[in-house]
């Protein structure tokens, strides 16, 4: 069905070319730049969908690259799921445009009325999550690449891709630029043969106005007594993905009413009695790690749910804690809440990158729990992957999160000396990436 789903997004990109004529026609709309006239650029990622990480890379990088372009006339547009999502983000000048897991047209429309593309996602190029992500990137460079506008991927990851998706990201992205942020995400840009360079992520510098205080007050509201140490925990389900179409689930859903494994509309997670197993483990082997250290400790443990879909693994995760635990989850709490909420830590056992990512500016040390690249690639970056990086289905989980905590605990100042020193580098890199790209925009819009 992904297939299938390539073919549909070829024939738009073909039919992309066709939109310039038809506009001459009044038939559809169409944009190209003109000296004098305002920039319109288009921020095309997966937002909407209460996802915290997505949502500071896309909030920091407005700001980025208003920064960047300064008094230059310009107009910001961010692709979402849900304005309601995005609402109070951005100042009233950005313009949200709606679009479907069904990106088909809508996507079309939206590129055929801007001049620059921005692909804004972390996971650009990966097969990590959906095929269908990768295609929705694909078809807003084809397009942008048939209409002759230019398109550049900002902080992108870019993973292992064969066969019949890597002649699709080959031909769709020739002509992105990509801004890659980890190594081997540069080293798989080049087997696909497209063109890019080494940066970083955008949230490194994303900040709370309030410095942390609704955080601080929200936990002592919820049994916090401003004393007791307190263990972040940030899990997801690992082993429902990828998330697949199939006409066959969709219209069985529709005729009996069971929408168990539905992510939306004809999307599908991935299930089975192996993948279940494989979750319980996990899960098992986290409450284990983390009632130990709470009873070493004294620590009242923050669980986490990074986006609305960890909801569940959270609430499983609460289920089996024997001492205090709040629970806190992006389906009711704000980017802004939750990066808060991360900074009042004193430790973090995340399988969520952006969890990592966003707890940095106050040097939490990190355990990581990885389910893919993102995480060994901030870990191995830092140097703390051969103490603090573990994986999903690591058979002895549970022990290792213990002897990485309590590593962190006798050499805290160390890793916390280390998480900042990097984080240095990565605001910095950030920076070298907003002057790049200003640069790129007087390249290729003169």
């Amino acid at each position: 069905m992904d297939r299938i789903l390539s073919w549909v997004v070829r024939g738009v990109i073909v039919l992309s070319g066709w939109m310039r004529p038809l506009s001459r026609l009044g038939l559809v709309r169409y944009d190209e730049w003109h000296p004098g006239a305002p920039l319109r650029i288009l921020l095309v990622g997966y937002n909407g969908a209460r996802n915290t990480g997505a949502d500071a890379r896309v909030v920091a990088l407005v700001r980025q690259i208003e920064d960047a372009l300064g008094d230059r006339p310009h107009q910001l547009s961010v692709m979402t799921l849900s304005r309601e999502n995005l609402a109070g983000y951005f100042s009233p000048q950005v313009q949200l445009v709606r679009v479907s897991s069904l990106f088909f047209f809508t996507l079309l429309r939206a590129a055929s009325t801007h001049h620059v593309a921005v692909l804004c996602e972390g996971s650009t190029l990966t097969r990590t999550f959906a095929d269908a992500l990768t295609l929705f990137f694909c078809e807003a460079a084809g397009i942008m690449r048939r209409q002759g506008k230019p398109c550049i991927a900002y902080g992108s990851e870019v993973g292992q891709i064969d066969g019949w998706l890597a002649r699709v990201c080959s031909t769709t992205c020739r002509d992105t630029h990509f801004m890659v942020r980890t190594q081997p995400s540069l080293q798989h840009l080049q087997q696909l043969g497209l063109r890019g360079h080494l940066g970083t992520d955008t949230a490194w510098p994303f900040t709370l106005s309030d410095g942390g205080a609704w955080a601080r007050e929200r936990l002592m509201a919820d049994g916090w007594d401003g004393v007791r140490p307190l263990l972040g925990v940030a899990v997801v389900n690992p082993f429902c993905w990828p998330v697949r179409p199939s006409l066959w689930r969709w219209a069985r859903a529709l005729l009996t009413g069971d929408h168990r494994g539905q992510y939306d509309l004809m999307y599908f997670f991935a299930d089975g009695p192996s993948r279940r197993q494989q979750f319980q483990h996990y899960i098992s082997q986290v409450a284990t790690a983390v009632n130990d250290w709470s009873r070493r400790t004294g620590a009242m443990v923050v669980l986490l749910g990074m986006e609305q879909l960890d909801a569940e693994a959270c609430q499983l995760l609460a289920g089996r804690l024997e001492g205090p635990h709040a629970l806190y989850t992006s389906r009711t709490h704000d980017v802004y809440q939750m990066t808060g909420l991360l900074r009042q830590l004193d430790w973090l056992v995340t399988s969520r990158y952006h969890a990592a990512v966003l707890s940095m500016p106050q040097a939490v040390p990190v355990v990581a729990v990885s389910m893919d690249g993102r995480l060994d690639g901030l870990m191995q970056e830092t140097g703390l992957s051969a103490d603090y990086l573990h994986h999903v289905d690591d058979v002895d989980l549970g022990a290792r999160i213990t002897r990485s905590l309590t590593l962190a605990q006798q050499h805290r100042e160390q890793v916390r000396a280390t998480l900042r020193h990097h984080l240095v580098l990565y605001n910095d890199k950030v920076n070298i990436m907003s002057r790049f790209f200003i640069q790129w925009i007087n390249q290729h819009i003169s």
